[in-house]
């Protein structure tokens, strides 16, 4: 394994990748018969819910989870744990409050009458995920690398073993949306059962006058970061809401299944590496204001995994999809073919897009995100307006998209490098 050494580094990202790739494998195993127990429209449908929730939970938390491995003090970090757990109850019954008032115009907007049911509980599903995510970096500063691999095997296994329970009973999508819920609810208290131990002393350094100290020292996290996320995720889910919208939740079902099975091995490693370069590239920042030696050691392991699941499907993704999942989800396999080019753009880029933040380039990162939204939307609307099919939309969509990502890496490096420092608010 010469790929990755044997060093601290090394077993962390080892630790993590066990894990990711046991919580990955598992709905992988699974998808050739949960491809036969449910339709392309049920997956269209249970992705769009999975949209909406994904682009939600980026408000919770007010995007204080991710300062809470940046602190030198136990207390300030403890503090923001619990902010981004009391803003996550807030926003999320909010949300309910919300549904109650405008249910009927939203489920217009999406053009599907049957996810209406549905939308009340994507409340629900931010406010465990906020959860999660803030006991996550919680594990993640204190390098529980552990308990952060378990949780995914968890949250995976739950999930998995409901929906095809669901599935042989004929629930339809509610067994895909209920599975899926379950299972993050599950990996929260397996969070919580882990650190029962502390809790007492965690909780004895919280108080209310401590928690709008730390919300205030890092307001540009929510000031700059939510926007910046907002639009990263509405970029990572609009194209599945557009061609929900466009071309029917077949078609979104396809290209779900397709994302889904590329994503898989990938998030294998890119996963574990960008978890452990997080806390190493925090530590090198705070004790010599660059990480270039991490970013470079990190991108190159990124760069050649990237390759490996890639190729048989550029090759022959439309017979692969054919053989394992079913016949009737060949056309998956076909826009596996042109996702995998953008997959593998954005393994080697997302996981260091923690490296712009350290050097305070929220701004610039705001303002980077807003282009791919823009151009995401733009896309999609273009291609429908024209006439042109689905899979010139998606052609088109991971064309622009890779030169996005190729971008941003280069970004990541002029952050790590330590050199042209600019502040929060210079582009």
């Amino acid at each position: 394994m010469w790929i990755i050494p044997k060093n601290s580094f090394a077993k962390s990202v080892i630790t993590l990748m066990t894990g990711t790739g046991l919580a990955q494998a598992l709905p992988i195993a699974l998808a050739p018969i949960l491809t036969r127990l449910y339709t392309p429209e049920d997956f269209g449908m249970f992705a769009l819910y999975a949209s909406i929730c994904a682009m939600l939970t980026v408000l919770v938390t007010g995007k204080y989870d991710l300062a809470i491995v940046v602190p030198k003090y136990e207390s300030e970090a403890v503090n923001l744990v619990a902010l981004a757990l009391l803003l996550s109850f807030s926003i999320s019954l909010f949300l309910v409050v919300l549904l109650l008032v405008g249910d009927s115009t939203i489920v217009t907007l999406l053009g599907h009458p049957a996810i209406g049911p549905w939308l009340y509980l994507v409340p629900c599903a931010t406010f465990i995920l906020g959860c999660y995510y803030a006991l996550n970096f919680w594990a993640n500063r204190h390098g529980h690398y552990k308990s952060m691999a378990v949780s995914r095997v968890v949250q995976s296994g739950s999930a998995g073993a409901v929906q095809l329970i669901a599935g042989l009973s004929r629930f339809g999508l509610a067994g895909l949306i209920v599975g899926q819920l379950l299972g993050q609810f599950v990996s929260v208290l397996f969070f919580i059962f882990s650190f029962r131990q502390d809790a007492r002393g965690m909780m004895r350094r919280v108080s209310l006058k401590r928690m709008v100290c730390v919300a205030r020292k890092y307001v540009d996290y929510p000031k700059f970061m939510v926007p910046g996320q907002a639009m990263n995720a509405g970029a990572s889910e609009l194209p599945l809401l557009m061609l929900t919208v466009f071309y029917g939740p077949g078609v979104a079902g396809f290209y779900s299944l397709a994302q889904r099975v590329m994503t898989a091995p990938l998030s294998l490693v890119a996963n574990a590496i960008g978890d452990v370069y997080r806390q190493s590239a925090a530590e090198q920042y705070v004790a010599r204001g660059e990480c270039l030696g991490v970013f470079i050691y990190s991108f190159k392991r990124l760069f050649a995994y990237a390759f490996l699941p890639m190729v048989p499907v550029l090759m022959f993704g439309p017979t692969i999809f054919a053989f394992v999942f079913g016949e009737n989800w060949r056309a998956a396999g076909e826009i596996a073919t042109v996702v995998s080019v953008l997959m593998f753009f954005q393994t080697v880029s997302l996981p260091l897009s923690n490296t712009v933040l350290l050097r305070g380039w929220l701004l610039l990162d705001s303002v980077w995100q807003l282009l791919r939204v823009l151009s995401v939307a733009a896309v999609f609307y273009i291609s429908n307006v024209a006439g042109y099919g689905y899979m010139v939309a998606i052609i088109a969509y991971v064309s622009v998209f890779s030169v996005f990502y190729m971008v941003h890496s280069f970004l990541q490096y002029r952050a790590a490098h330590g050199e042209m420092r600019l502040e929060a608010g210079a582009v």
